[in-house]
């Protein structure tokens, strides 16, 4: 389902749109345009660690969301204005691993997380009920073991490609360009053979059609920073700069760290 981690409240569209913009307003403000500031591990489970807390406290998450913004604007300026930068000279190498590893385990977490849902929703038996069209709830034949066999083509492809950097087939030219890119390549290869399978079924990413929000019926692509629906807590405006600290501390590590 789309935006699953926030029940459709932020998704791929607002992903995108935001990363592109932010992206253009970098490459122009900043000294670095080629660095690419996109979404990562331990941002997303920021996300939901926050959409939790707001749902436990009767709070609109978006709307924390927006607070949250304005809040790291205000905390972004502060540090360029004191050239905050040179405080990377105190992060040793051993740092650098540590949060590349945080990285690398979430997505490994969140993909073995993944597939167990499908086993469990899809479950391997003799018979099935099958149906012309796929039910949210009714187990599909072999999408739990095409969904193991995709994950797992991909992860040994893109190892493979990794190595194929160092052997002496082509041009050492050719060889880094398909080591280097070998991620892509596999995540491109095994969408081409999940497409090409058309008698079973996979779950795919759900993209609203145009430039649209994830969840049209919940939200629009500006918010009321005093609330949306209901009065945003006043407190919670201030007490918002806490977890944009928190967003700060991450994206300052990726900016200057891990890239």
């Amino acid at each position: 389902p789309p935006g699953e981690k926030t029940k459709g409240m932020m998704g791929v569209s607002e992903l995108l749109v935001s990363t592109c913009v932010q992206c253009i307003l970098f490459s122009i403000l900043s000294a670095q345009p080629l660095l690419v500031v996109g979404f990562s591990g331990p941002l997303l489970v920021f996300e939901e660690a926050f959409y939790s807390f707001c749902n436990d406290h009767g709070m609109e998450y978006i709307v924390g969301r927006v607070w949250i913004g304005f809040w790291l604007i205000l905390l972004v300026l502060v540090v360029v204005a004191c050239e905050g930068s040179f405080l990377v000279r105190y992060l040793s190498r051993y740092t650098q691993e540590i949060f590349s590893f945080l990285i690398s385990l979430i997505f490994i977490y969140e993909t073995f997380s993944k597939l167990v849902t499908i086993f469990k929703d899809h479950p391997l038996k003799r018979h099935y009920n099958l149906t012309d069209t796929v039910q949210p709830k009714v187990p599909e034949p072999n999408t739990a073991l095409l969904s193991l066999i995709l994950m797992a083509g991909t992860f040994f492809l893109a190892f493979f490609l990794r190595q194929f950097k160092n052997s002496a087939f082509l041009p050492g030219r050719a060889r880094r360009l398909i080591g280097d890119f070998g991620v892509p390549i596999s995540i491109f290869i095994m969408a081409l053979v999940d497409f090409f399978i058309k008698d079973t079924f996979t779950q795919k990413l759900v993209v609203p059609k145009g430039l649209e929000v994830t969840n049209t019926s919940a939200r629009g692509w500006f918010i009321n920073p005093m609330g949306k629906d209901n009065t945003f807590p006043i407190w919670m405006m201030f007490a918002s700069v806490v977890p944009a600290f928190l967003v700060f501390i991450l994206i300052f590590l990726e900016t200057q760290i891990t890239t």
